[in-house]
């Protein structure tokens, strides 16, 4: 049964469902005929294949699109250090982090038009022309040099197409699997903190070269991209689930869980990027190498490869809920410790540390969200309503850090306690989404 495709598994899917209409017909209807009803065939609930070669590969590929979208975005650390100290060196800690905060929130942004447009016509009207608009923003980085260039096409350009690509590629992946989705989207998320390790280390070990440096560095994980969103063009396969209907689900925020979850996760998303941003100039700042400091953004990657891996494992068995919730806990106690620690040591072990908790969040972020949907054909919708509210915790959490940093650096205590704050308060309302979604079950 595992190798069957999705279209050879359902009956209901081998036509556009027009979920919405069929709601409010069953509401309209106050005498029910039912002979009538006994009559007429009755839709087959969806069924999952829950493995085989086809739904793996969709997996690989939503793998792919993750390391060139979320993997590049979690790289601009590297980006910023070395802007601070080039072409960007007249500008304050604050104003470079606006660049990575519009790349963030654009990407979250974006998913409000790419999910509902899966769920009507597919993922692959979205995934091959944006994946080229990816290559080309990449490409025109390479040529900038002011800072309202690297806004236009590092912040919004290359934020919005990275966005387009990677909700219609992660909710595909929700039609193939049910039981296993939490694994299956965990194992696609590992893409990102991959491409968090690679593209940094391209970077830091080409930008020294006068013949190669920031050009053609960034020319090179621009043809890397392109190389991995081509396999991703071809292993993606939709299926026939699709929905009619209202272009965005709106009553979806009348679900206490599903609302309460996005609150939730808008404060997380808030406070956990900081490290992401600020941890290597932090470990300048305490005398710590210029080369191992810019590693740090490898090793959070590192770690974030493993928590998100384990991520899949432990909600298969103790439930995805959970999981997130204590991921999230762990995240917000991490950024506490952060205040005490200095030492190159205790950066690199806070960094991989901090990595796994974080990684664990964004893998199970998206399931989570696809939890809540009451059909496979919904899941892109619910996932870019959630994001697009998150994005705006993306947007403003890094500057705001960043200001209470200050331009000399002798804000981090201000900046950590502020980012570690909201991400608590974040995991304390995740615990009531959690309560909502399956009150006193304990494994959920």
């Amino acid at each position: 049964m595992s190798t069957l495709s999705v279209a050879d598994t359902t009956q209901a899917s081998s036509a556009d469902i027009d979920l919405e209409s069929k709601q409010q017909n069953e509401s309209n209807s106050n005498a029910p005929n039912v002979a009538e009803a006994e009559s007429k065939p009755q839709q087959a609930p969806p069924n999952f294949p829950e493995g085989g070669l086809k739904a793996w590969l969709v997996v690989f590929g939503c793998w792919c699109t993750s390391f060139t979208s979320f993997g590049y975005i979690n790289s601009f650390g590297v980006y910023e250090t070395y802007y601070l100290q080039t072409y960007l060196q007249h500008h304050s800690p604050s104003d470079v982090a606006w660049i990575g905060s519009i790349q963030a929130f654009a990407q979250f942004s974006a998913t409000l038009i790419s999910g509902p447009i899966c769920d009507r016509h597919g993922p692959m009207v979205v995934i091959w022309p944006c994946s080229v608009l990816l290559i080309v923003a990449m490409m025109l980085t390479s040529l900038c040099r002011e800072y309202y260039q690297f806004i236009l096409c590092q912040g919004i350009l290359v934020g919005m197409s990275a966005g387009l690509i990677f909700a219609p590629a992660l909710s595909v992946v929700g039609h193939y699997f049910s039981k296993r989705r939490a694994m299956a989207m965990s194992f696609a998320s590992t893409g990102s903190p991959i491409g968090g390790i690679i593209y940094p280390v391209i970077m830091t070990n080409l930008l020294p070269k006068s013949n190669i440096g920031f050009p053609w560095g960034q020319r090179i994980c621009g043809f890397l991209s392109l190389f991995l969103l081509s396999i991703a063009a071809f292993t993606i396969r939709p299926t026939p689930m699709k929905r009619k209907g209202k272009f965005l689900l709106l009553e979806a925020f009348k679900k206490p869980v599903y609302s309460i979850e996005v609150v939730a996760l808008f404060m997380v998303i808030f406070g956990l990027w900081t490290p992401y941003f600020y941890i290597a100039s932090y470990g300048l700042k305490h005398g710590m190498d210029r080369g191992l400091a810019s590693y740090l953004f490898a090793l959070l990657n590192a770690g974030s490869f493993v928590g998100r891996v384990l991520a899949g494992t432990f909600a298969q068995h103790l439930g995805q809920f959970n999981v997130m919730m204590f991921a999230c806990y762990g995240s917000a106690i991490l950024l506490y410790c952060w205040l005490k620690i200095t030492s190159s040591a205790g950066l690199i072990v806070l960094s991989i540390l901090f990595g796994a908790t974080s990684g664990t969040v964004i893998a199970l972020m998206m399931s989570t969200i696809a939890h809540t949907a009451d059909h496979p054909a919904k899941i892109g919708t619910y996932i870019s309503m959630a994001t697009f509210v998150i994005g705006f915790g993306g947007l403003a959490g890094t500057p705001i850090a960043g200001a209470l940093i200050g331009d000399d650096g002798h804000g981090y205590t201000d900046g950590i306690l502020f980012s570690a704050s909201v991400l608590m308060a974040g995991a304390v309302i995740f615990t009531g989404a959690r309560y909502a979604f399956a009150k006193d079950n304990i494994f959920a």
